[in-house]
Order: C-alpha cells, then sequence, then structure tokens
C-alpha cells in the first residue's frame, strides 16, 4: 500500500469519525412542522394531549385510528357509543370518507372535528359556511379574545400568541346548531366552535386547532382546550392518527433501514465511501479546465444601494412615490386598467381583475390617498408591506 493511498484512507477515517461526532453532539433544532399527531413532541404535535386523554376522561378509551375513516368505519360497522375524533390543519378528506362521517354520526355516535379546512362535503350536508379572518397587519391579531359559551367557561377570555389566522363560521344553521365558542376582535363576534345534530347524533366543529398542539397545551392558557373537549360524551374515543406524524416514513426497505441507528450509520458510510472512492480513485486523470466565470449580473446590488441611500438619507416621500408609481404601473401592464384616478371604483376593479380581497385593495387605495400627506417611516413601512401582501395574494 502506498503512502499516499495510506493518507487518503487515514483522512477518510478521520473524517467519518468527526462527522459522527458533529451528528450526536450538535444541538437539536426546533421541528415547527404543523402536524397535530398524538406522537410528535414538537411545538404543533399533539402528543400533550393524547397523553392527558386518560387523566381527563377516565373512564373513557382511546383508541388510535391509523386508517382512513372509510376504512375503519368500513371495517367496524358494529361500533356503537363512539366518538371519532379528527385533528388537522387541513382535512382535506375523500367524499367517500365525509359519507362514512356523516352515515357514523347519524346512527347515534358523535364527530368531533377539529381544522381550519372542513371538508365541503360536510359543510354542504350541515349547512355551514366558512371563512378566514384576513388582516393587512400582523398586529391586528393581538387584541383577538377566544372564550366558550358555556356559562361555567364563559368568562374566561383567551388570547394566544404566534397565531397568523382565524377560521369562523359565516353561516350556520340556526335551528340545529348550538355555538359553543367564539372569538372577538374590535366588538366584533365571530363563531369558531359550534355543535349541530345529525340523524341520531352530533357533529362538533371546532376551527382552531392551534389550540390543542402542545405548544399552547404546555402555557397558562391550556385549559381552553381541556374545556372544549368537556362535550365528549361517548364511551370509545377514534382519535385519528392516518399518517400525521412527522416521523412516519414510506413503507418498504428504506423505512426498516431508518429505524434502526446501526443500519442508518451503515448506509450513511456506504453512501460516503462510494463518494470517496469516485472522487480519488474513479476520475479519470487530465489536464485540469480552467473555469472562466460568467460575468456578474449587478443590477440587483445596484438597485439595493441606491434604494439605502434614499433609506438612509430619510427620503421617505421619494421612495414612497416610487414604490405606488411602479405598483400602478404594474397594474396598468397586467390589468390594463385606468391609474388617472384611484379611488373606490379603482379598488373594486382591482379586486375583480386580480383576485386579491377587497379589503387588501381598499387598504391600498387608502394608503395612496393618505401617501400625499405623509412621508414618515411608519407610512412607507405599511405601504412597502401591504403591496407586498398583494402581490403574494395574486
Amino acid at each position: 500500500m502506498s503512502k499516499r493511498l495510506k493518507i487518503y484512507i487515514g483522512f477518510f477515517i478521520f473524517t467519518i469519525a468527526f462527522m459522527m461526532y458533529l451528528e450526536y453532539t450538535k444541538p437539536k433544532q426546533v421541528d415547527w412542522s404543523v402536524t397535530y399527531s398524538a406522537k410528535d413532541k414538537i411545538p404543533y404535535g399533539t402528543y400533550v394531549l393524547y397523553e392527558e386523554m386518560s387523566k381527563l376522561f377516565p373512564n373513557k378509551k382511546t383508541e388510535l385510528i391509523n386508517e382512513t375513516p372509510a376504512s375503519y368505519l368500513d371495517a367496524h360497522e358494529d361500533n356503537a357509543d363512539c366518538l371519532y375524533f379528527i385533528i388537522n390543519e387541513d382535512t382535506s378528506i375523500s367524499d367517500t370518507d365525509a359519507d362514512f362521517l356523516l352515515d357514523f354520526a347519524s346512527n347515534g355516535n358523535d364527530v368531533f372535528l377539529v381544522s381550519t379546512i372542513i371538508p365541503d362535503e360536510i359543510l354542504k350536508e350541515l349547512d355551514l359556511k366558512v371563512k378566514t379572518s384576513q388582516y393587512v397587519l400582523d398586529k391586528d391579531f393581538a387584541d383577538v379574545q377566544l372564550y366558550l359559551t358555556n356559562p361555567e367557561f364563559q368568562k374566561t377570555k383567551y388570547t394566544f400568541e404566534k397565531v397568523s389566522k382565524y377560521v369562523y363560521f359565516d353561516k350556520v344553521d340556526t335551528v340545529n346548531t348550538i355555538v359553543l365558542g367564539e372569538f372577538i376582535n374590535s366588538g366584533e363576534k365571530k363563531i369558531n366552535f359550534i355543535k349541530q345534530k345529525y340523524g341520531e347524533g352530533y357533529f362538533y366543529l371546532h376551527l382552531f386547532p392551534d389550540a390543542f398542539s402542545n405548544y399552547f397545551m404546555l402555557k397558562d392558557n391550556y385549559t381552553y382546550a381541556t374545556n372544549s373537549l368537556n362535550y365528549f360524551r361517548k364511551e370509545t374515543i377514534l382519535w385519528d392518527e392516518y399518517k400525521k406524524s412527522v416521523n412516519a416514513l414510506p413503507e418498504g426497505m428504506m423505512m426498516y433501514i431508518y429505524e434502526n441507528p446501526p443500519l442508518t450509520w451503515a448506509w450513511r458510510i456506504l453512501i460516503l465511501s462510494t463518494v470517496f472512492y469516485v472522487i480519488f480513485f474513479g476520475k479519470r486523470l487530465q489536464r485540469i479546465i480552467p473555469v472562466i466565470k460568467p460575468l456578474k449580473n449587478t443590477t440587483v446590488e445596484f438597485t439595493k444601494t441606491i434604494g439605502n441611500l434614499y433609506y438612509n438619507n430619510r427620503k421617505h416621500q421619494d421612495i414612497i412615490e416610487k414604490k405606488i408609481k411602479y405598483f400602478l404601473y404594474f397594474v396598468k401592464e397586467h390589468y390594463f386598467m385606468d391609474i388617472e384616478t384611484i379611488d373606490e371604483n379603482f379598488s373594486e376593479k382591482l379586486h375583480l381583475k386580480s383576485g386579491v380581497s377587497k379589503e387588501i385593495t381598499d387598504k391600498i387605495v387608502s394608503l395612496i390617498q393618505k401617501s400625499q400627506h405623509s412621508s414618515s417611516e411608519e407610512t412607507l413601512k405599511i405601504i412597502n408591506k401591504t403591496i407586498d401582501i398583494f402581490y403574494k395574494k395574486m
């Protein structure tokens, strides 16, 4: 074995050992994935809630369901006195699953569904409509308070941080629906938790799943979630867990490898060994071809420099005018609109042509009109943020 080869092998072994050391000693980053899984201990899992179920309902049985509602309910047609509990960010189940849940409730069972998006089939059957609060600025959510309408809990108001939207029922069946929870913003009440009879059973629909996550269950406002579950009357709770965990892996050989740490490291070393061989032993000996770097496009850097120059010199009015001018030019080029008069009619046309909510287009028109009388830094920031939201919502 040549001296050079020994050096290569020694370097390779040192690299592998160093990588293993870094892997075991590096701090774990917080995973902010939204799963609402009973198996996940991340902030937006529901491990805490699931573990507390035995204390909250000592006389009830909780069963994890790892298949679709249709598959499970079809195989357990004799289920009685059960509550099917689904919590997810987006409950996009199939029409078949929705039909099985409707039949399940109709036969005297309950369905407790916590999600920001309710299946259309269920909304249509229960004669409901759902809307999402759309605010231009994040601070608009700061004053939102949630409460439960039950007289035992009504006095307590809850405020939740790190929430970017609130969903509410825009239409309910006033004959069959009982309102269980609402939220208040700027004095206006919105319904976000209802109970509705269906056949011999009930549907409980809650539109704020964040409250049931680990993040909020470990805070002082955890009682909002536990009190919301006070309506669990059935003896058996069927907890939907189908393909929700962040740790879920596809079935097959790779799942077996990743479930066993020694095999995982063996797999990684195999990949690194292959790369090592290709780099040091598999390449052809040839003359090094010089790399000619292409000319840089400095347009972006130049634009940033000019922008910073204006900003640092506090020429806010100039920046506001240029921002508005560019936005109006964009509207004219893309939607072929007259930009001479900026008024309510302009907002309505922009809303219809762009698909952006009327609230945002009204806000832009208002800011453009006010910009002639205000050139503060705060005005500049609000205009910039509002126009950016328009571009994202197109």
